[in-house]
């Protein structure tokens, strides 16, 4: 039997976000988000996860979208305080002071957990957190906090709670029969998380970014009426982290 953790990326980036990703847990698959301790709907976010206790959340540690938890940075902002908002290898070896990418992660991180929320997980905004680059950091941080952390992408993390990551409900993968398509692809994991983005649509959702209106069709798959019936005849298991 594969485990499937269903994670909704980016909660606490809008209004609209936050009650996209609790409706497709209510009515569909989404078993749990990570959410964005930098955003403007934080604090809606945070409201949210304390009347759904059973949606599992983590934080999505953000170092390429708006500004900072910390105000004091001076290598991994620029000239407006704002976080660049594409991260490489190169721009994190020419510029960034590792110790302000350590702090800031950890402000996020205690930001959350001291809002109130049990936080059962780590990932990242653009998946910074697999950048070869950044892995001193991430050493530390899972060293610090004891959490699982999703794996994937460019580096693996040499660490026993990593999760492996399915990554194609993407883009023009996002389509009616993904799960017909995919379901192998699921089945060959013991236990995988499943990036998702489920959402509806505001202002404030289109303003920080290009990948909206795909949102809403991400929700409609993942809340369809035929597709738990589906995994369960495919002996998928629909779990969060804390269930780990």
């Amino acid at each position: 039997m594969t485990k499937m953790i269903v994670n909704a990326d980016d909660f606490g980036l809008s209004e609209a976000v936050n009650y996209g990703i609790l409706s497709a847990h209510k009515n569909g698959i989404v078993t749990s988000t990570t959410i964005m301790p930098n955003m403007p709907a934080f604090e809606n976010a945070v409201n949210i996860l304390k009347e759904n206790s059973e949606l599992g959340c983590g934080v999505h540690m953000t170092l390429s979208l708006n500004e900072p938890v910390l105000s004091n940075h001076k290598t991994i902002v620029d000239s407006k305080g704002k976080f660049f908002r594409r991260i490489t290898n190169e721009l994190v070896r020419e510029k960034f002071d590792l110790d302000e990418v350590y702090n800031e992660f950890c402000a996020q991180i205690d930001k959350v957990v001291n809002s109130g929320i049990k936080i059962d997980h780590l990932d990242s905004h653009h998946h910074v957190h697999t950048l070869e680059s950044l892995q001193p950091v991430i050493e530390k941080i899972v060293k610090k906090y004891n959490l699982p952390i999703r794996g994937g992408f460019e580096s693996s993390i040499n660490y026993d709670k990593t999760i492996t990551m399915i990554d194609s409900f993407y883009g023009e993968n996002v389509k009616e029969n993904y799960f017909d398509k995919f379901i192998d692809e699921i089945k060959k994991y013991d236990i995988v998380d499943f990036m998702c983005h489920p959402s509806f649509i505001d202002e404030s959702l289109v303003n920080f970014t290009s990948y909206s209106m795909q949102r809403m069709k991400e929700y409609s798959i993942l809340t369809d009426n035929n597709l738990k019936e589906k995994l369960k005849e495919n002996n998928i298991e629909l779990i969060k982290y804390s269930d780990l």
